[in-house]
């Protein structure tokens, strides 16, 4: 059972910081899917005494970089007794996003659109210069649509999740929540959350990694989905070795055969 959480503010105000309104419900949905959640106060044995030592979020900027250091410490709740504690130390930097191959198909549909109708004008007014120069201007603007969003203030400026209920997607990351860095929106206040979230999520998967190893207890290891020789020997491997491992089934339906 979740004891307390300190170090750690319930809201976050003007500037993105991480806090409790997040953090509580990513932290109980994990204890709950590891079994690890008492389903009644009245029946929790331990309970999780989570204290933020540090803390430190973005403000403005390009790249936004969320930290934090916490002690995770379990104690018997009759006695009091400490039973586990862990110093975790979590790290995540959201990269600054660019103009990608998306922002040049809409530039390009923009200024297509723009020139279209720039030509209707030309040809409703026989083709005057003013004519030209008009549809000329109309073009060069919609090609400047890029780099307005890309330079748009609201870009580098990280707005508090207040209530803690802002839902923003996962950003692109290549190792899951143990990553460090990744891309996610250009819209700054939605960056800085995402750059929260995913923090926390790294200073909660941590804390379940150390527990599993302090207590020997074996994590479920998650395999891709491969008929190959080293797939293979990495199953016997783990088998022999008393590890749980799960992965999807590399078996395809009779359907998707057919279509």
């Amino acid at each position: 059972m979740l004891d307390y959480i300190s170090g750690m503010s319930q809201h976050s105000f003007f500037f993105a910081e991480a806090n409790q309104r997040q953090f509580r419900p990513m932290l109980e949905t994990a204890l709950d899917r590891s079994g690890l959640l008492a389903k009644t106060p009245a029946a929790a044995r331990y309970g999780l005494q989570i204290e933020f030592v540090d803390l430190r979020g973005s403000f403005i900027g390009v790249d936004f970089d969320s930290r934090s250091r916490a002690i995770y410490r379990i104690v018997e709740r009759r006695s009091g007794r400490v039973l586990s504690e862990q110093t975790v130390d979590a790290g995540f930097m959201l990269k600054y996003i660019g103009v990608v191959e998306e922002d040049l198909v809409v530039a390009n549909l923009v200024t297509n659109a723009v020139w279209a109708v720039g030509l209707e004008h030309v040809a409703a007014s026989g083709g005057g210069s003013t004519a030209w120069r008009q549809a000329y201007q109309a073009t060069l603007w919609s090609t400047l649509f890029v780099p307005i969003q890309f330079l748009n203030p609201t870009n580098f400026f990280a707005r508090g999740d207040f209530y803690g209920n802002s839902r923003v997607p996962r950003p692109h990351v290549l190792n899951g929540d143990l990553s460090t860095d990744g891309y996610g929106s250009r819209n700054g206040f939605e960056r800085g959350v995402q750059a929260d979230k995913q923090m926390m999520r790294q200073s909660i998967a941590k804390f379940f990694i150390g527990l599993s190893q302090e207590q020997r207890i074996p994590m479920t290891v998650i395999l891709p989905c491969a008929y190959n020789r080293e797939i293979e020997s990495v199953k016997l491997d783990l088998s022999i070795r008393g590890i749980p491992y799960n992965g999807e089934s590399c078996k395809m339906s009779p359907v998707a055969i057919i279509q």
